[in-house]
């Protein structure tokens, strides 16, 4: 990394913040993109607008176990947001379907702020795009409230249904067998159907393909529309099902990469499971508080890492030269 400092007159100041910074705004001195797309500027039925931001591979990090008493399953890799099991296709092979079962987890009502939530997926690993289905748990007026959800990166997850707290989920992501654009996000509570659905989701063929990726089960810390991480609930410990992708166990196929959610010192908070000797089960289990991975104010900065590679960040500071400042950026 570069530093640069030049001395500019404080009436080119406005001016060249403004270039530098383009269609972003400044919050706490963090860039925040703005909303150009309706999807992702409109309220949804949710309390809170969620976001379940990809998992940036370039970034995992060794986490270091020595704060829990059990074993991490042998190359487990850490994430500031994910925690469960990943799985991506050997070479000259793609993902069509998704499938896996848990039970919805009651989080603590004296963790008013904080959120959780357990979903199945396909993209996002190595791809920006992600179609993903699941529970989110929030408090509402003092209890534990869960929603299942969908969302198709980069919009905002949309809210289906209030589910109870212990019932079991059932989803599935496939194509429809009508049109290999048209893909369907099913799910059943406790083995029954409910009345309200997801409606078809038509992707484009290049949306479908990059997708077809990876493929996961995963217990996650959501954070907001703008990417910053919500204070995580404890969910306890979450038991994964019928974990399948192309209708094969997600030991039997492609490349297994369990993920333990990190805090940035790098101990670890969620930690993954063995799998069992099904192939397709496993757990994830909160070892220590993870309610510091937000703030105060509901969420947590967001970092550096998860800019887009296009953003510079900018800051500025008075300087004593002169009537001039000196501006300073890092690229």
């Amino acid at each position: 990394m570069k530093i640069k400092s030049i001395k500019i007159k404080s009436q080119i100041l406005a001016l060249a913040v403004l270039v530098g910074l383009g269609a972003c705004s400044l919050t706490n001195g963090v860039p925040i993109p703005t909303a150009t797309n309706q999807k992702l500027a409109s309220a949804f039925e949710m309390s809170r607008n969620f976001q379940h931001k990809r998992m940036p591979m370039p970034h995992l990090q060794e986490p270091q176990s020595s704060n829990i008493a059990t074993t991490l399953p042998e190359n487990t890799q850490g994430s500031e947001n994910w925690a469960g099991y990943i799985n991506t296709p050997n070479t000259g092979e793609s993902y069509k379907s998704v499938s896996g079962s848990w039970t919805v987890p009651s989080i603590s009502a004296n963790q008013p702020d904080a959120v959780a939530a357990q979903w199945i997926g396909l993209g996002g690993v190595s791809s920006s795009d992600l179609l993903q289905m699941g529970t989110i748990e929030e408090i509402e007026n003092g209890q534990p409230v869960a929603k299942v959800f969908w969302e198709e990166l980069p919009s905002t997850a949309q809210n289906v249904m209030t589910v109870p707290i212990g019932a079991t989920i059932s989803a599935s992501i496939a194509p429809s067998t009508d049109s290999s654009s048209t893909w369907t996000l099913t799910f059943t509570i406790n083995g029954n159907t409910p009345s309200q659905t997801i409606p078809p989701v038509t992707l484009s063929s290049d949306y479908a393909q990059e997708i077809g990726t990876s493929a996961e089960w995963i217990s996650e810390d959501p954070s907001n529309q703008n990417g910053q991480l919500y204070p995580l609930a404890n969910m306890g410990s979450i038991t994964y099902h019928s974990a399948m992708v192309n209708g094969q166990s997600l030991k039997s196929i492609g490349n297994v990469q369990p993920v333990a959610l990190v805090s940035q010192s790098g101990n670890v908070l969620i930690a993954p499971s063995e799998l069992g000797s099904d192939g397709e089960s496993f757990s994830t289990n909160v070892v220590n508080s993870a309610t510091n991975t937000g703030t105060g104010q509901g969420y947590r900065r967001n970092r550096s890492q998860r800019f887009p590679s296009s953003w510079i960040h900018i800051s500025i500071t008075q300087g004593s030269q002169d009537d001039g400042f000196v501006w300073t950026w890092e690229f």
